[in-house]
């Protein structure tokens, strides 16, 4: 893994290029990675996903709790020149393994001194360093980032923070001393809730490692996941982040896990941050939201919202489409009374129709982020976003929808006729 910085400016974010592995073309960063679930994009197969979201190389985030009963068939598969990515369907994409899902809640507890719990399908499975090593070499993903303890958020106490730190340095003692018997490249998890000592302290930990020991960062423990990303303070968390990034070196990308607002993304992009993922476009479908939020500057009057929430009986009779002027197959297609009635009839096109949409528009909105950031626009895009047109600050946050879908059914790459 080799990340090649292109353009830094101050508060306007940084431009860059990721090379994975030989082979495999750079990935440019601000870089949107698309979150799995078992392996799939939620609720779309590859060939759709391929076809009408995008025909470019991604990269994928796959997560440890969700393809944990993999390790054993893998660990078998006479794979030959071919990879995780392979194995799930998703040939020519690259891969970074996390540990948990961005997308759930993740329960908190459970912390015992030698082991970090994953909550998987199955249950609770104990992971200890050894066995997570295992693990990594029976997947080989091209990334992976090393085991800590990252049960901590706003709310944390002094000594659960302080226990988390210490942990991960334990486990990551062990990553860092086997690292040679795996060829992935390697994130080294900076934790330490919203303590700046702590997370001073993880840092430190990570830095005093010999040259080469990992390739990049990895930001945890700033919330739970799921829903719990889109409703954290921002004005908690930004300090805490700005702190940590005067201390890292410029030659490594930096990832941060969750579904974080598109306005918290764009406020993480301008202190340094590199690599993000589609959970907040996951949350948003799961919940019936299509995201409609808008990141073109123009001259109208109208204002925006962030997202059209499908479950409104006001859709029944709206022929218009998700998005004026979006091109997905969504929008392009079907329209907003049609994708109400999905909803309405409990129709698996529903879901479908709407991750295609929020997959795109997510999408566009981080080449829209890249093209700013080249053109030293980042805060007025930043402005755009906060206001949409308006005189107050848009919530972007993502309320609970009564009836959501199943995470069974979420979690399968499926795709209908329909489409």
């Amino acid at each position: 893994m080799k990340f090649v910085l292109e353009s830094l400016t101050k508060n306007g974010g940084r431009l860059g290029q990721l090379h994975i592995k030989d082979g495999a073309p750079e990935q440019r960063t601000p870089l949107l990675m698309q979150t799995t679930k078992g392996g799939s994009i939620p609720c779309l197969s590859a060939d759709v996903f391929e076809s009408h979201v995008t025909r470019k190389p991604h990269v994928l985030q796959l997560t440890l709790s969700t393809i944990d009963q993999m390790t054993e068939a893998l660990a078998q598969w006479n794979s030959g020149d071919r990879g995780l990515s392979d194995y799930v369907g998703f040939p020519g994409h690259m891969n970074v393994l996390l540990l948990r899902d961005p997308c759930e809640m993740t329960p908190a507890g459970g912390n015992d001194r030698d082991i970090q719990p994953l909550f998987t399908r199955r249950g609770k499975e104990s992971l200890s360093p050894q066995r997570y090593m295992e693990m990594v070499a029976s997947l080989k993903p091209d990334i992976y980032q090393g085991l800590c303890d990252a049960d901590t958020n706003a709310e944390s106490s002094k000594k659960r923070v302080q226990k988390s730190v210490d942990r991960t340095e334990k486990f990551m003692q062990y990553i860092y001393e086997n690292k040679s018997k795996v060829e992935s490249g390697l994130l080294a998890p900076i934790v330490g809730g919203y303590n700046t000592f702590a997370r001073t302290q993880s840092i430190k930990h990570a830095r005093e490692q010999p040259v080469g020991s990992y390739g990049g960062y990895v930001f945890e423990g700033f919330h739970t996941n799921g829903l719990t990303a889109t409703t954290l303070d921002a004005s908690k968390l930004l300090p805490i982040v700005q702190h940590c990034v005067g201390q890292l070196e410029e030659d490594k990308p930096r990832m941060v896990p969750g579904a974080y607002t598109p306005l918290t993304t764009l406020e993480l992009i301008g202190l340094g941050m590199d690599l993000f993922d589609t959970s907040y476009a996951y949350c948003a479908a799961v919940n019936f939201k299509a995201l409609t939020f808008t990141f073109v500057q123009n001259d109208d009057a109208i204002v925006h919202v962030p997202f059209l929430d499908i479950t409104d009986d006001a859709n029944k009779e709206d022929f218009t489409p998700l998005l004026k002027n979006c091109d997905c197959l969504s929008c392009q297609k079907h329209t907003r009374a049609y994708v109400h009635h999905l909803y309405k009839t409990n129709e698996l096109l529903g879901p479908i129709l709407l991750m295609i949409h929020n997959l795109h528009h997510y999408m566009e909105f981080f080449e829209a982020i890249r093209q700013s950031i080249a053109s030293d626009g980042l805060q007025q895009l930043m402005e755009l976003v906060r206001r949409q047109n308006g005189d107050s600050q848009v919530d972007y946050s993502i309320a609970p929808n009564r009836k959501v879908i199943s995470k069974a059914t979420m979690g399968k790459g499926f795709a209908a006729a329909a489409v």
